[in-house]
């Protein structure tokens, strides 16, 4: 029984690296023609050949702009990057035996779709990237039992990659304490402290010294929330002072005097890009004349901040409405959808959109939303309680360190909000759901040496 447990165990375990490496060069060759991506772009041109401001992060801007550029250009090397980093984290965290078709179908989406994410051209695909496989070392590395002080270089590579977004890395800190609690790993509590602390201000340290070595000029990126929060409060709140409150601030973002009189009709509150531009049928033949404050002017910023702050005091219940509001989107991924082969206009972009349709299908489903992961996760104990009413509804520690993340991710999510952009929220879902798989294949493996 041993023998055939061990042979089975090889014979999956060799369909999956298998798997993982095709998929991994699927994703790359056929990709090629979608690796761009404007904001990466714009923050590698910010700094070798633009103003050098912080507008895209230190840690954007000190790594887009040194990605070698020969033989293939920039976006490719650094696809290679997040795709090798990717396939090596999903061979780690992926060792598990699933005896069930419907288990191994699962597992196989699941690589494809991290995959797909994990190499796109966005600060979140190269954070998620890292932050996949930072979690995959470690876990291997307690699963191994190797020294604990070796634990230093995963959360080095978890904090970088949170670095991209490092208001959010005390979101990352439920799955940390979940996977040292799994692998029976006590700290001392003075340990647990120190650990907690790094892990939720090294990101921020890393985007302060990236900015400041890069001698970055202070470009005011936050104020895109601050304009998010104004412009939903001015669109949306019936307290006629805290309207008009709001209405001073905004008007002086545009250098038309009638702009407050339509901005609403431009504004969605999917994304704070709708402040710039007509973007919607409603709003056709609108001139939006948007500007912001522009870089070094820290007397217009500390004034947008003042006034920001003034609304926020005086009517926190509007205040507290909106981020409702946008937390409600961020859950569904609201602002994402796009089916590439419907767009396609050329023979590469069809390829792509048939390697893609899948995962195009997802998104504009939603199913990679915070959402659909609250319910798998919730629905998964409600089965098992109906297929065994006597054994109670339980929910296990690991799914609750996961929901304790997602609820802790979107809620920061919603306080520095700027779009319902599904890619904000995608790479914890994916990065729960392999968590997950890993688990489950974890306990079948025990069972198997149990037999």
């Amino acid at each position: 029984m041993i023998v055939n447990a061990a042979r089975r165990t090889t014979q999956f375990v060799a369909e999956r690296v298998n798997s993982v490496f095709i998929l991994s060069v699927a994703a790359l060759i056929m990709q090629i023609p979608s690796f761009y991506g404007e904001d990466i772009v714009n923050a590698r041109n910010n700094y070798l050949e633009g103003y050098r401001t912080d507008f895209w992060g230190g840690i954007s801007t000190l790594i887009y702009a040194h990605v070698p550029d020969f033989g293939f250009r920039w976006q490719i090397w650094l696809a290679i990057f997040q795709i090798t980093l990717t396939s090596i984290a999903l061979n780690k965290t992926l060792p598990s035996v699933f005896h069930s078709k419907r288990k191994n179908i699962i597992k196989y989406v699941a690589i494809y779709s991290v995959l797909t994410f994990g190499s796109q051209m966005t600060r979140d695909g190269l954070m998620f990237s890292l932050l996949i496989f930072g979690f995959a070392t470690l876990n291997s590395m307690l699963s191994k039992h190797r020294p604990l002080k070796l634990i230093v270089w995963p959360i080095f590579i978890i904090c970088l990659a949170m670095s991209f977004r490092p208001w959010l890395s005390i979101a990352i800190l439920p799955l940390i304490m979940m996977i040292l609690k799994v692998n029976k790993i006590r700290f001392v509590r003075w340990a647990t402290a120190g650990l907690v602390i790094s892990i939720t201000l090294a990101p921020l340290s890393f985007e302060y010294l990236a900015a400041k070595g890069l001698r970055l000029e202070k470009s005011f990126p936050q104020q895109q929330v601050m304009l998010m929060d104004v412009a939903a409060t001015y669109c949306y709140t019936t307290n006629t002072q805290t309207g008009e409150r709001a209405a001073r601030v905004i008007q002086n973002f545009s250098d038309n005097p009638n702009y407050k009189s339509f901005v609403c009709q431009l504004y969605r509150p999917d994304t704070w890009l709708s402040l710039t531009k007509s973007i919607n049928t409603s709003s056709s033949g609108f001139e939006a004349d948007f500007k912001l404050i522009q870089p070094g002017n820290v007397k217009q910023y500390d004034e947008l901040e003042s006034k920001w702050l003034e609304i926020i005091i005086k009517d926190p219940v509007t205040y507290i409405q909106n981020k409702i509001l946008f937390a409600s989107k961020l859950l569904i991924g609201s602002d994402s959808r796009n089916i590439s082969i419907l767009s396609a206009e050329s023979t590469s972009t069809r390829i792509l959109g048939i390697y893609k349709f899948a995962y195009d299908i997802a998104i504009t489903l939603h199913l990679f939303s915070l959402f659909i992961c609250i319910l798998i996760l919730l629905l998964i104990p409600s089965k098992r309680y109906l297929n065994n009413r006597n054994g109670g509804l339980y929910i296990d520690q690991y799914t609750i360190h996961i929901l304790s993340s997602i609820l802790i991710w979107n809620s920061l999510s919603a306080i520095a909000y700027i779009g319902s952009n599904g890619r904000y929220t995608y790479a914890l879902s994916l990065l729960s759901l392999v968590l997950y798989l890993s688990h489950k294949g974890e306990q079948q493996v025990k069972i198997d040496k149990n037999e």
